[in-house]
């Protein structure tokens, strides 16, 4: 009898650590949401986006899932995007922390650049359908974005609220960008991003127009700042952007968008 309840416990054990093995990286069981999913249509967002080399190659070689591939230049992108004005679903906002990978579609094609995130902080129990829906890596935190006059500063903290995990400050800079600079823009901004669910991926679409040029191309809807850019962390073991060693800011820029968007997914 001591043996079959010894048993039983056992199998508990082993059911228990299997779930929580397949929660996120920080052994976190994300809950599905209370409610349906509401469709977002989004109507005004600010965002600030940077880009940064990195220094652990091994342990980004290790964050790359195995459909992807090491591309030649290994790049982190970070951004804290707030969406304060919307027409259906509530306001949020949300933090990204991006690699650069490549992925072949199929053995006839040549390999392309894509954008494979890492961690999607957001503010609200509706924004983390995406998880569900499209395999976006969303877990429920606390993102704060603050404006100042030449200053723009996205906040992503950790479970209890308190601790920053991520803090991207951007200084705006009157200076126009140097032709690296602009070559660089070039190159990223363009290149989608993908989410996996039930090993399929979802797409996400660049930015179709060269990004310095978007408040000339559509003056209603863009405004568009550049600056520099400096990035705070914790040194946490689990921290995505002390594990890949961020270091050397590239280029950044802060951007308003006012119009009726309902996202950037690419059905293929």
């Amino acid at each position: 009898m001591e043996k079959i309840k010894f048993s039983k416990i056992i199998l508990i054990l082993i059911l228990m650590f299997s779930y929580f093995g397949c929660a996120t990286d920080s052994e976190e069981v994300i809950k599905r949401p209370s409610r349906s999913p509401v469709k977002h249509i989004y109507l005004e967002s600010e965002e600030i986006f940077a880009y940064f080399e990195v220094t652990n190659i091994s342990e980004y070689k290790k964050l790359i899932p195995s459909i992807f591939s090491m591309p030649e230049k290994p790049l982190c992108r970070v951004a804290v995007r707030d969406f304060y004005k919307m027409e259906s679903g509530p306001p949020y906002i949300k933090s990204m922390i991006d690699i650069l990978v490549k992925y072949k579609k199929s053995p006839n094609e040549k390999e392309i650049s894509v954008w494979y995130c890492l961690e999607m902080p957001v503010t609200t129990e509706d924004a983390l359908w995406g998880r569900f829906l499209y395999g976006d890596p969303k877990v429920l935190r606390k993102v704060t974005f603050e404006r100042y006059e030449n200053r723009y500063i996205g906040t992503s903290y950790g479970r209890d609220g308190k601790l920053p995990m991520l803090k991207l400050i951007l200084e705006v800079r009157k200076v126009e960008l140097t032709p690296d600079e602009k070559s660089f823009l070039d190159f990223v901004t363009p290149i989608q991003a993908v989410t996996i669910k039930d090993d399929k991926l979802f797409w996400w679409a660049g930015i179709k127009y060269k990004i310095y040029e978007l408040e000339k191309i559509a003056p209603r809807n863009f405004k568009v700042k550049f600056g520099d850019c400096s990035i705070e962390y914790p040194n946490d073991s689990k921290n995505y952007l002390y594990r890949l060693g961020v270091s050397k800011f590239i280029v950044g820029y802060w951007s308003k968008f006012s119009g009726r968007s309902e996202g950037m997914l690419i059905r293929e």
